[in-house]
């Protein structure tokens, strides 16, 4: 596939973000997440939705499901939106290896991005080599923006100082 034809693709209208997911293989391939409610974050608008984030795979029912769609932690997308939405959400990071969220609030979170998000992928083995061509087809994000560096900030401050746990103290998810 060449890079506009994989462009076309990710910017296509999204279906059901539900259906999208449930649909997503394990296979490798490109991944764009998008909005219709201004964030606040810039990003370049297609037919009304701004890109807030592309991205390559390489199993992207894990990346979605286990990462974007779960963990704060090991996505970036959720910490910029969980800072964007620190008030509103109530949420409370905290620190474990990283500053996370508890449960609780990963699934406030969630649910927040399911009624507002959209998403559309395309299963392709060459996505690492597709990704780089097909960002700049598909112009800036709005988590390359300064906004969204001052959002992923402001969830991390919000956990305050990094605890020093004492040597053999068992660590425990919040």
């Amino acid at each position: 596939m060449t890079p506009d034809e994989a462009a076309a693709v990710l910017s296509a209208a999204p279906g059901d973000l539900d259906g999208t997911v449930a649909d997503l293989p394990g296979a490798p391939g490109l991944h764009a997440w998008w909005t219709v409610e201004p964030l606040g974050l810039g990003g370049v608008v297609h037919d009304g939705r701004t890109l807030l984030d592309v991205g390559a795979a390489r199993m992207l029912r894990n990346r979605i499901r286990r990462q974007d769609l779960y963990r704060t932690g090991v996505s970036r997308l959720r910490r910029v939106l969980a800072g964007l939405q620190l008030d509103e959400l109530a949420l409370a990071p905290t620190w474990a290896a990283e500053v996370v969220l508890p449960k609780a609030d990963e699934e406030r979170l969630s649910a927040w991005m399911r009624e507002r998000l959209l998403l559309t992928v395309l299963p392709d083995d060459g996505a690492a080599d597709l990704l780089g061509p097909v960002a700049v087809r598909l112009g800036e994000t709005a988590l390359a923006s300064e906004a969204a560096a001052g959002a992923e900030e402001r969830f991390v401050a919000a956990a305050g100082a990094k605890p020093v746990r004492p040597v053999g103290e068992v660590f425990r998810r919040p």
